[in-house]
């Protein structure tokens, strides 16, 4: 595995601040940058950070969070979320706390924020960890085996280090920015994901995740859908992306559509694809966001934008009319 010392060797790995002439990633006003690749780290400039021990941290809490989801499932106490249409079990508070308390414990200048728990730490730190204890709770709670752990390392909202755990299955996917993507089943020894050729788009199968905030009469998602269910062989809906995202590293998915999704389940997922050789495309809007293979991606990028000038053109007749 490449450390991230090897990113600047001139300066040891865990100096603090840039070299001479070199500045961080600029950030917004708001203190983070979009989401936007490459995911990678600018000429010059040293972390005050070793991407490589921080994935290591994140591979083993998501290995025991997994195990511990695992052996709870037939004991778990099912709560109500949100409107009700949601659920939350004392397994993805439980696995959020220890997740939260070791990063803390290890970077205690760095902020989390959680699914469960929030933000905590400040949002306006340099680095911030995102957690989804439990990806895919409904699944868990109705007995299927679909469900998994992210945990994602950022610098301003750049992924630099990001784990998607399989639970089930016990496959641990991970990457740290440019040094290639990772699989390792069942605690084995790792072998590189690297992405090959694609499908024609009418024999392949995506995936299309989304946020929580859409609802069922969203225009938008439902043109989406439409449109990739007329187009490619299969549309996958797991209702959990870290799945979806070791699917697509290892090549059995053609791309992933991710539609408003909130960013632990988006940014760590999509740092191991495009590290894996997958392209990621993001619309103006930064509501919609494809990541797959290269061409699979052009394809569906000329199809949805379609559909949405389409949209947009249907919106403005009924204006007129």
């Amino acid at each position: 595995m490449i450390s991230s010392s090897e990113f600047c060797p001139a300066t040891p790995a865990y100096s603090a601040g840039p070299v001479p002439d070199a500045d961080p990633p600029a950030a917004s006003s708001a203190g983070h940058r979009p989401l936007s690749p490459p995911f990678s780290p600018p000429a010059g400039y040293c972390y005050p950070v070793d991407f490589q021990d921080a994935a290591d941290l994140a591979i083993q809490l998501a290995r025991d969070a997994g195990d511990f989801a695992v052996a709870e499932r037939e004991e778990a106490r099912i709560e109500a979320k949100g409107d009700g249409a949601d659920f939350v079990t004392h397994v993805d508070r439980a696995v959020e706390r220890r997740i939260a308390a070791a990063i803390a414990t290890q970077y205690p200048d760095h902020s989390i924020l959680g699914e469960e728990h929030g933000e905590q730490g400040g949002e306006l730190t340099e680095f911030r960890w995102l957690i989804d204890p439990l990806d895919g709770t409904n699944n868990y709670v109705l007995g299927l085996d679909i469900y998994g752990v992210c945990i994602t390392l950022c610098h301003h909202d750049i992924p630099v280090a990001a784990v998607v755990h399989d639970s089930p299955r016990r496959r641990t996917y991970w990457a740290v920015t440019g040094t290639g993507a990772w699989l390792s089943i069942d605690a084995r020894p790792p072998q590189r994901l690297l992405l090959h050729g694609a499908e024609p788009l009418a024999n392949t199968t995506v995936s299309l995740t989304q946020g929580y905030a859409v609802g069922h009469n969203d225009a938008r998602r439902n043109t989406l859908f439409g449109a990739l269910e007329r187009q490619t062989k299969r549309v996958l809906r797991t209702w959990a992306p870290s799945v979806d995202w070791g699917l697509l590293a290892t090549g059995r998915l053609g791309a992933v559509i991710a539609y408003r999704n909130e960013p632990w389940d988006l940014v760590g997922g999509a740092l191991i694809a495009t590290e894996a050789g997958a392209r990621m495309y993001t619309d103006a809007t930064g509501d919609l966001v494809i990541v797959g293979h290269p061409r699979t991606v052009d394809e569906l990028q000329v199809l949805l934008d379609g559909q949405r000038h389409h949209r947009s053109a249907l919106a403005e007749a009924g204006k007129q009319a």
